[in-house]
């Protein structure tokens, strides 16, 4: 008898619609000078095209959003200084 071996394969992860993605890279693009201005190294939170919470973790962030009614993980990134931006460039 042949046993057969099934090959695991890993959970899908929930990706990002790619519309919605292209809009947080617009919203990022038009709104990190000034983000980097006001919020350096710290972790923001943007929901539609709005800037729904600023914080010292991912955790925080999320919380905030949470908070406010929003149920799916909003875009979050940690805003970078005008000098770690020239520094990659």
């Amino acid at each position: 008898q042949i046993e057969v071996m099934k090959r695991k394969t890993k959970p899908r992860v929930k990706m990002m619609d790619p519309t919605v993605l292209m809009g947080y890279h617009r919203w990022v693009v038009k709104n990190l000078d000034e983000m980097s201005r006001k919020y350096p190294h710290k972790v923001i939170a943007v929901y539609r095209g709005k800037l729904v919470a600023v914080g010292d973790s991912f955790k925080e962030v999320y919380a905030a959003a949470r908070t406010q009614g929003i149920k799916e993980y909003p875009f979050a990134m940690e805003v970078p200084t005008a000098e770690d931006m020239e520094a990659i460039l």
